[in-house]
């Protein structure tokens, strides 16, 4: 028998990527009043380097995915998006025109395309039985990469400015050299064609996905603004927005250890009714344990999803979670400009209240998938 990796060592080399991964996807918003001066562009020319790395992602995680699985190569794919991220910041720091620097986000997203659907695989594959726990708990890297990302990047801008990019190549190598020595899994190559994997319920648990982007981008994106024109300064506005994504270090196990219990489509249903009933609270009185609770059950969600698109797909259960994933950063892409639109023209609380209703309809449509089944 192949001494393959312990379940555990596995989950926390796992989670650890996670966190790079999800670090290496925010570091440019810091960055970004420092990169409006070099360059002398406006907010929307800004908007595209964010822009570009989710929809480039977007589009390759169901092909990366499916290749991945049909060589029997989850453990390179992991490899090679590392070491592209890598690269494309070093390429990143080495522009000496936007329009350059946008042309290596594309490279990003490449690299920003890899890890989701293979880590999570990876996982699912491993923990047939606690899938949910496993997705959760690889969960807290991520949101830790997110909670992290502003702070160590807007640190090396602080003392380095833009060469603060060179440092940013490190970790994705260290990643990829860890993944090389330490992760040795099972690999099988699945000849399933990938037009198999779209199954009714995975299209219906794609669209139910999207409730999430509204939220995690379209939301957070305006809560700063929101605390602002409340009258707090910018730090104390940034401060208090971010209580919403802390909120997810803790909810992300819970909801895969729930869901492993309960099943999904009642967590996803039950998370998704009280994220709406506490954005509609937090709209009405502007409660900072009401915020909590909206990211708590924004975060709940998340590894469950994933687990659950393990489940009803086909058999290639990497591009299964592609499928979904790749809906998600579709509409992280877009939500911001939408929700943004609606607050030009409605205001915020309008805006705010209208992502609950997107929040209550999902809590329904999820019902619509079929009873949970192993995978």
């Amino acid at each position: 028998m192949k001494n393959f990796t312990k379940p555990v060592a596995l989950l926390i080399t796992i989670a650890f990527a996670h966190l790079v991964n999800d670090w290496y996807s925010l570091i440019i918003v810091p960055a970004i009043p420092i990169l409006k001066q070099v360059y002398k562009i406006d907010y929307f020319q800004s908007g595209m380097l964010l822009s570009i790395p989710y929809i480039v992602s977007a589009i390759l995680q169901s092909p990366i995915a499916h290749f991945s699985e049909y060589r029997a190569k989850r453990k390179f794919s992991l490899i090679a998006g590392f070491l592209i991220l890598s690269l494309s910041y070093l390429m990143f720091y080495f522009s000496t025109s936007y329009y350059f620097t946008l042309f290596t986000t594309v490279f990003i997203g490449i690299g920003l395309g890899t890890y989701h659907p293979q880590g999570m695989g990876i996982l699912s594959t491993v923990f047939k039985e606690k899938k949910g726990l496993a997705i959760g708990l690889n969960g807290t890297g991520g949101a830790l990469g997110y909670f992290l990302a502003p702070i160590t990047m807007g640190y090396l801008l602080s003392k380095f400015g833009t060469d603060a990019f060179v440092f940013v190549a490190i970790p994705g190598i260290i990643m990829a050299l860890t993944i090389l020595f330490i992760v040795k899994i099972e690999e099988k190559p699945i000849k399933s064609k990938m037009r198999s994997t779209i199954t009714k319920d995975l299209i219906i648990l794609s669209f139910v996905a999207i409730v999430i982007p509204f939220f995690s981008r379209g939301i957070m994106s305006f809560l700063p603004s929101y605390f602002y024109e409340k009258g707090y300064n910018i730090f104390d506005a940034n401060l208090k927005a971010s209580i919403m994504l802390f909120a997810g270090i803790v909810a992300q196990p819970l909801g895969g250890f729930v869901s492993d219990k309960m099943g999904r489509r009642k967590t996803i249903s039950f998370s998704y009714f009280l994220l709406g009933v506490f954005l509609l609270l937090f709209i009405h009185y502007t409660s900072l344990i009401f915020l909590f609770f909206m990211g708590f059950f924004m975060s709940l969600s998340i590894p469950v999803r994933h687990a659950f698109a393990a489940e009803v797909g086909g058999k290639n259960v990497n591009t299964n979670i592609a499928v979904v994933f790749s809906m998600v950063m579709i509409f992280s892409s877009i939500a911001p400009s939408l929700v943004g639109a609606l607050v030009d023209h409605f205001g915020f609380s309008l805006a705010f209240s209208l992502n609950a209703l997107i929040a209550f309809a999902g809590s329904i449509l999820v019902m619509f998938i079929k009873q949970d089944r192993k995978a």
